[in-house]
């Protein structure tokens, strides 16, 4: 089946990028000018995590079907590291207001999009929407594929909205949960959809560690997969004050006018609130599909380290070749360096960062702590 063959007669798929994150947790590479997703991972393409959501996306979709939401101040950044993506399917923030503001604003240009492309109000009422964020590690993009394609084909056929679950590796602090019923709703292939029960922030080292040994607790990836209809319907019902606000800008798209305008206003009157809180948890048929596959969404430095390729000795290099970084009697070491020369003797289980003439050097074990250093310098 050719990419974006909905299974379903006459339903789109679309796919949504979020890709306006702030970038704080790997300080100093990650700054709010250059968010991770922009880092350069890699000389070989996809060279940073957006190009590689993109890539995972068009699995899914054609490149004109992909979308990608962004803060104003990053759009020249994004479509330089999505060159083959469309200019007009990269879509401003005026500022960031989390993700229900983010998913909201894409939906009505998606919704537009497809009107102009002659789809009837029920085919746009029935496209399916797939939320992705832009800053995840994910491997064995064959199983993630075709559970994504799972997932569509759940929601098209239950008119419902599904999240994609990671089953936890170890009692992480780091992720929220979804906690799932005992019992599975349906078996799809190898994979089984269960009722979402509840999504949980992070819980502290206790909390985490009781979710793991129930076995019914999986990491909130933030991936969502819903009919486009059914979703602005619970916009509308449990977040109206910002969908109302973002009324002026459906209009505007409608009327083809330049919707920017009515974005800025909009984003004025509204606060930020999560995608999680203003609809997911409200929902009482929400489903939810266990990914057993690597995932993480690097947002540390020890996750980075956990996620890339290493050397005999556990260590991890990310630096042009010119670098020349030496590493001597090390092990479990991470450095990461864009374009000076570093050299570790000696050291274990560390994070050496060199960027924009900033230099960090902490034990991977402290790694979170490092997002109240990017606050206090962003």
């Amino acid at each position: 089946m050719a990419p974006g063959a909905a299974r379903s007669v006459g339903v789109a798929r679309v796919v949504v990028i979020m890709a306006g994150g702030g970038g704080t947790r790997l300080w100093p590479a990650s700054t709010p000018t250059r968010p991770k997703q922009l880092l350069q991972l890699s000389e070989r393409p996809p060279s940073t995590l957006l190009a590689a959501a993109v890539e995972r996306a068009r699995r899914l979709v054609p490149l004109e079907r992909i979308f990608v939401v962004t803060n104003i101040a990053l759009v020249p950044a994004v479509e330089a590291a999505v060159p083959d993506l469309p200019p007009a399917n990269v879509i401003p923030e005026p500022r960031p207001r989390s993700t229900a503001p983010c998913v909201a604003l894409a939906l009505l240009h998606v919704r537009q999009r497809l009107r102009d492309r002659g789809c009837t109000e029920e085919q746009v009422a029935k496209a399916t929407l797939t939320v992705l964020p832009a800053d995840h590690h994910i491997g064995d993009l064959d199983r993630f594929t075709a559970l994504l394609e799972l997932a569509c084909e759940q929601a098209e056929e239950m008119g419902g909205i599904v999240t994609l679950g990671v089953e936890p590796r170890e009692a992480s602090t780091a992720y929220g949960y979804i906690e799932r019923g005992p019992e599975p709703l349906a078996r799809r292939g190898a994979a089984f959809v269960y009722p979402a029960l509840r999504f949980v922030e992070k819980p502290d080292a206790v909390r985490a560690q009781i979710f793991v040994e129930t076995g019914h607790f999986l990491w909130n990836a933030g991936i969502f997969v819903m009919p486009l209809g059914r979703v602005a319907e619970e916009l509308e019902r449990h977040a109206r004050p910002m969908w109302r606000a973002l009324a002026p800008v459906a209009a505007a798209l409608l009327a083809h006018r330049d919707p920017w305008p009515a974005a800025v206003t909009a984003y004025d009157a509204i606060t930020a609130e999560a995608i999680d809180i203003a609809v997911m948890e409200k929902q009482r048929d929400l489903c939810v599909i266990p990914m057993r596959l690597p995932w993480t969404d690097l947002g540390s430095w020890s996750a980075m380290h956990d996620a890339l390729p290493k050397d005999s000795r556990d260590n991890v290099v990310v630096a042009p070749a010119t670098a020349g970084v030496q590493l001597i009697d090390s092990q479990g070491v991470l450095v990461w360096s864009e374009g000076l020369e570093v050299a570790v003797l000696g050291m274990r289980d560390v994070a050496v960062v060199v960027s924009g003439g900033r230099v960090l050097v902490c034990p991977l074990d402290r790694a979170e702590e490092v997002r109240r250093l990017g606050e206090r310098r962003s």
